[in-house]
């Protein structure tokens, strides 16, 4: 090899390593997400919903190939559940794990109803798509223009007592006990219904009220609820299983008709599948934290579906057809059937 052919092979060795050198730092970084939702939540960051909200991001991005990303917004960052639902309804937030607010459609209470569901068994069945329930609430909101996807559970209401009840699995009978109920017709005429005197307190203002006596106690709460919230002041605990803890995946209609059928079916799948996990991560939960109450000195008494069966009669003949102002007769007399009350 001649001098300058070795010359000449040098130089083109020198350009071919500094094309490989300039390649290596030029090659671009992962491609942003074509489409970027934000999802809105209303649980502190280590809560299983909001877990829930974060596998519903994984699993779109993994489906799209990170051409849809979700980010998530617990904790009210976005806002208060009631300010978020009205965010969806005009588009400004695309999608959403809220309680569900009723000050647009009263009917939307329909998922608070007493003895709606029963049981974790039940629960896998009624909270299904396709099911009687989740139809009629994605009808519901549909009008509102959102878009319902699925219900997150997380656990059965009980009641938490500062003193002891009277035959308290016998409807029939009066407590002699105020109780605390939220400020909806559902959970105070259902209360009533079971024989309880029942006052309204604001939800902040409760810890006070059961330590001072302006109420003896409160449902609505699930062992969860009950034992992070309340253990210092109820003596009694009681899983009578009145109502189901929920919210609800939802996403803004005006957002979700801009995406591909497919990737429609794809976000409502992600969310179906959370949902349909919560179910037992919420029994789970319900039984660990009744032991905790046990553990700590609350009394607990947990009941089997036979031992409930007069309160849940109860509750569907009785208690329903006093909803009908909130509700309408028409989804009353829809939601008996459904449900082959008579």
């Amino acid at each position: 090899m001649t001098k300058r052919t070795r010359l000449i092979v040098s130089i083109l060795a020198v350009i071919c390593m500094s094309m490989f050198v300039v390649g290596a730092w030029s090659v671009p970084s992962e491609a942003k997400a074509e489409i970027t939702l934000r999802m809105a939540g209303q649980s502190p960051a280590d809560h299983q919903s909001t877990l829930g909200m974060k596998k519903v991001a994984k699993w779109v991005s993994e489906a799209t190939k990170g051409r849809i990303e979700i980010k998530t917004y617990p904790a009210s960052q976005l806002g208060d559940y009631t300010l978020v639902y009205e965010e969806l309804m005009r588009g400004t937030i695309d999608m959403a794990l809220i309680s569900v607010p009723s000050q647009f459609d009263s009917r939307l209470e329909l998922v608070y109803v007493p003895y709606l569901i029963g049981s974790y068994p039940e629960a896998k069945n009624v909270f299904k798509q396709g099911g009687w329930l989740f139809n009629k609430m994605g009808e519901l909101h549909g009008a509102l223009g959102v878009a319902f996807l699925g219900f997150n559970v997380e656990g059965f209401g009980g009641l938490g007592l500062t003193k002891e009840p009277k035959e308290i699995l016998n409807p029939k009978v009066k407590k002699d006990l105020l109780l605390r109920v939220p400020p909806m017709d559902t959970f105070k005429i259902g209360a009533e219904d079971m024989g309880y005197t029942t006052v309204s307190i604001p939800y902040a203002e409760l810890y006070t009220a059961l330590q001072t006596g302006i109420a003896e106690g409160w449902t609505g709460g699930s062992p969860v609820h009950s034992y992070q919230g309340f253990r210092d002041v109820i003596k009694y605990y009681y899983q009578i299983n009145n109502y189901v803890e929920t919210e609800s995946y939802l996403m803004s209609k005006k957002v979700m008709e801009k995406l591909s059928k497919a990737d429609q079916k794809i976000i409502s799948d992600a969310c179906a599948k959370a949902a349909f996990e919560s179910i037992a991560i919420s029994e789970k939960e319900d039984r660990e934290f009744f032991k905790k109450l046990q553990d700590y000195g609350v009394k607990s008494y947990w009941y089997t579906g036979e031992q409930l069966k007069a309160l849940a009669d109860n509750a569907r003949k009785v208690t329903w057809p006093k909803l009908e102002k909130r509700l309408t007769k028409p989804l009353i007399d829809e939601m008996m059937k459904a449900y082959k009350v008579k």
